[in-house]
C-alpha cells in the first residue's frame, strides 16, 4: 500500500511539472497561457527545492509544506482524477478552453473535458467519452425533474455509436466530502439514468450553491463511475 501511495505522489508532482510544458496556443481563445504555468512551476520548486520529488513521508515532515499548502499558496486551478477501473488516480491542471467546455490535462496527457464540472469528453483512458450531450449544471443542482444524456463512443471499427438516458434527479441529503485532506459540507445530488444499454447513476456534491465540488459520473457503460475533485478553484 505504501509503494501506491509513492506512486501516486510522484504522479501528482509530476502534474505539477507539466504546467512548465502546456500552452494554450491553438487551443481556444484564451491566450495567456503564463498565467497557467507559473504557478505550479512554482509550487514544484518549493516542494522539490532542485532535488527529487519528495515521497509521500517527507511531505508530512513538520517544516515541509504539503501538497495541498503548495498549491493553495499557488493558486493554479486543480483537478483530482481518479479512474478504479485503470487504477488511475492524477491531478489535472487547465489544458485548453473551447467557448464554455474547459479541457484539463495530466503530465501524461490523459485529458478530460469539462463544462462547469459536468463531463463532456476524455482522451487517455482506453474506451474514451468521445463526446456527450446532457443537462447543465443549474439543471443537475435543482435536484428534481428528468433529464436527457446521450453518450457517444467509438467501436472497433471506429464508427461512432449514441447511446441515449433518461435521467432522474433527486435530492441525496447534506454530506461531508474530503478533496486532497480538505474537508467540505455538500449538498448531493443523484440522477439515475436508464437506457437500452442499461443503468447508472451519477453523483455530484455541490458547495456554495451550484458549485460542483465532487462528483462521480459515467464514463463507459458499464464500469466504474469516473471520480472528480475539483482541489483548487
Amino acid at each position: 500500500m505504501g509503494a501506491v501511495l509513492e506512486m501516486m505522489t510522484r504522479r501528482a508532482f509530476a502534474a505539477l511539472a507539466l504546467a512548465a510544458t502546456l500552452t494554450l496556443a491553438g487551443c481556444g481563445n484564451d491566450g495567456s497561457s503564463n498565467d497557467y504555468q507559473r504557478p505550479l512551476q512554482v509550487a514544484l520548486a518549493r516542494l522539490t527545492a532542485g532535488k527529487a520529488a519528495p515521497t509521500l513521508a517527507t511531505l508530512n515532515q513538520s517544516g515541509t509544506l504539503t501538497l495541498r499548502q503548495a498549491l493553495e499558496a499557488d493558486g493554479q486551478p486543480i483537478y483530482r482524477i481518479s479512474y478504479a477501473r485503470l487504477k488511475y488516480t492524477n491531478l489535472m491542471a487547465p489544458y485548453g478552453q473551447n467557448g464554455d467546455v474547459q479541457t484539463w490535462a495530466s503530465q501524461d496527457y490523459e485529458t478530460v473535458s469539462l463544462r462547469a464540472g459536468m463531463l463532456v469528453a476524455t482522451r487517455g483512458f482506453g474506451a474514451d467519452l468521445m463526446s456527450s450531450v446532457g443537462p447543465s449544471v443549474a439543471r443537475v443542482s435543482s435536484a428534481q425533474g428528468t433529464t436527457q444524456r446521450q453518450y457517444f463512443y467509438l467501436d472497433g471499427a471506429d464508427q461512432k455509436q449514441r447511446y441515449d438516458y433518461t435521467c432522474v434527479l433527486a435530492s441525496a441529503g447534506i454530506e461531508e466530502v474530503v478533496v486532497l485532506a480538505k474537508s467540505h459540507a455538500t449538498r448531493k445530488v443523484t440522477e439515475s439514468c436508464s437506457g437500452a444499454s442499461g443503468r447508472f447513476v451519477n453523483e455530484f456534491w455541490f458547495d456554495n450553491g451550484q458549485n460542483l465540488r465532487q462528483s462521480r459520473q459515467m464514463l463507459v457503460p458499464g464500469t466504474d463511475n469516473m471520480l472528480l475533485q475539483r482541489v483548487i478553484d
